[in-house]
Formats: C-alpha cells, structure tokens, sequence
C-alpha cells in the first residue's frame, strides 16, 4: 500500500528490511514471493532478479531447482543476499546496466517492489532491455506498488502517500515512484499482459507478462 515508501528507510538496515516489509504489506509481501516461486519459476529455469535485496525469493527459487542471478544496487544488501541464497549468483548492478547480461538467455525476470524505484524514463528503459535479455515466450513477473484505479481508492492512495513521501525523502534523500498506466507500458516494450492479481485494495500488484 502507500506505506511501501518506506521501504527506502528500511532499505538502510538491511537487517531489518524482511521483517520491516512484512509488517507494513501484512505479511502479502511474503505471500507473493512464495506465488512467484512456485507458480511461475519451474526447475532448470535461469532467472534473474532486479532488485534481489536480501534474498528471501532468490533463496525461494534455487530452492525450486532454478538458476537464478540477482542484482542490486546495496552492496549491504547483497552481503545479506549471499548468505540467505548461497545457490544464486549476486552482483553489483543497477537495473539499468542489464543489457551488460546479454540478450535471450533467460526464462524469467523477476522484480518485487523494485521497478517503483525507477524514475519513469528508468523505467520505460528497463522494461524494453528485459525484453530483449528474455528468450522468446519468456516472462517478466512484477510484483510493485500502483496507482489504484477506482476513482475514491485512487484519491485515498495519494492523501495517505504524498506525506510519507515527503517524510521519507527528507530522511533519504529519496522515494519511489508507484507504478502507473504499466500495463500500458509494458505494452509498449513488447509484451503481452498474462496475468494481474491485486493486493492491499489494489495498491499492490502481481502482473505476469509474456514477451511478445
């Protein structure tokens, strides 16, 4: 919901983050890295995760047989990362950099609360990378905070937002931007929307699509 902004001053003590993003999703954070794992990463696949934080679903998916290369931004984060998934291949790279990685060799690219840290031309730009970094009937599997459709929702989002905003970017220096039109975004870039189930009233998203 509006709180995930604060998840940029989780960000701060790594320690703290899974336990901190369980509390302010209630607990659907760690339900729907158990939905990607199981039901969208099968064995053998090779994934790769922007965004891998401490790597509670990179663990998940080497669990469930997969390949799977994180990155991330925090070099304390991946400090955390590399032990919790020992099995999974962790670097230093912002989601930015992917088109380093090559292009249709993988199965899989997944990003949880990730991609709402992109400004919007960040992420029209990695959006069009990942599609070419994905092999062909390959899927991208977003799970981020959006911009609630339904009108009173929608007003509800932003009052209870912009003070947290603020808030956490006076203690950060920064913020992240929740998702919207990304459907039509995604669109854009070259897939093709699978699937999209809501959470937290529909300010939390796991949307599933299939390059093109």
């Amino acid at each position: 919901m509006s709180t995930l902004v604060y998840m940029k001053l989780l960000e701060q003590t790594p320690a703290k983050y899974d336990r901190g993003m369980r509390v302010i999703t209630l607990g659907r954070v760690d339900r729907i890295k158990r939905e990607i794992a199981a039901g969208w990463v099968e064995p053998g696949h090779s994934v790769l995760e922007l965004g891998c934080g401490t790597g509670s679903l990179a663990r998940l998916m080497t669990e469930r047989g997969a390949d799977v290369t994180g990155i991330d931004i925090s070099e304390p984060m991946l400090a955390v990362a590399r032990d919790a998934a020992p099995a999974a291949t962790v670097m230093h790279l912002t989601a930015t950099e992917i088109e380093r990685l090559g292009e249709s060799c993988f199965d899989r690219i997944v990003a949880t609360l990730s991609l709402s840290e992109l400004s919007e031309d960040e992420l029209d730009y990695v959006l069009h990378a990942s599609a070419r970094l994905l092999k062909p009937g390959g899927l991208l599997v977003v799970a981020d905070e959006v911009v609630p459709i339904p009108l009173r929702q929608r007003m509800l989002f932003w009052l209870i937002r912009y003070p947290l905003a603020a808030l956490t970017f006076l203690l950060t220096q920064n913020t992240t931007h929740a998702l919207r039109g990304f459907e039509r975004r995604l669109e854009d870039a070259g897939y093709r929307t699978v699937s999209t189930k809501p959470y937290l009233l529909g300010t939390l998203a796991l949307i599933v699509s299939e390059r093109a």
